[in-house]
C-alpha cells in the first residue's frame, strides 16, 4: 500500500450530501425515505428546493435553493478536510 497517499473512503450519494450539509453547518440530514424521493430529481438545486418546500419551508425565507446548491456543490468538490464557511461564499 502506498502510504504517501492516505486511503480515503469518501462517502457518495446521500452520505456525501449529508456530510456536506454538516460541514456547512446546515442542520438537516436526508434519511433513506427522503433520499428515495429526491434521488429521482434532475439536479441538486431541484432536490434542495423540493426538500425545503416540503420539510423545512421556514428556511425558504432565509436561503434560496440555488444558493444552497452552489454551497453544497462547492463543498463536495473541495478536498477532504478543506475549511469552508458560508460567510466566505457570495450569492451569484
Amino acid at each position: 500500500m502506498d502510504m504517501s497517499q492516505p486511503a480515503r473512503n469518501a462517502p457518495t450519494g446521500c452520505d456525501a450530501l449529508n456530510a456536506a450539509f454538516l460541514d456547512l453547518g446546515l442542520r438537516f440530514q436526508w434519511d433513506e425515505a427522503t433520499w428515495g424521493v429526491l434521488v429521482e430529481m434532475e439536479d441538486l438545486r431541484t432536490q434542495i428546493a423540493y426538500y425545503l418546500e416540503h420539510w423545512q419551508p421556514h428556511l425558504l425565507a432565509v436561503y434560496e435553493p440555488a444558493f444552497l446548491a452552489s454551497l453544497v456543490e462547492s463543498r463536495l468538490a473541495a478536498p477532504a478536510g478543506a475549511r469552508m464557511a458560508m460567510e466566505a461564499m457570495t450569492r451569484p
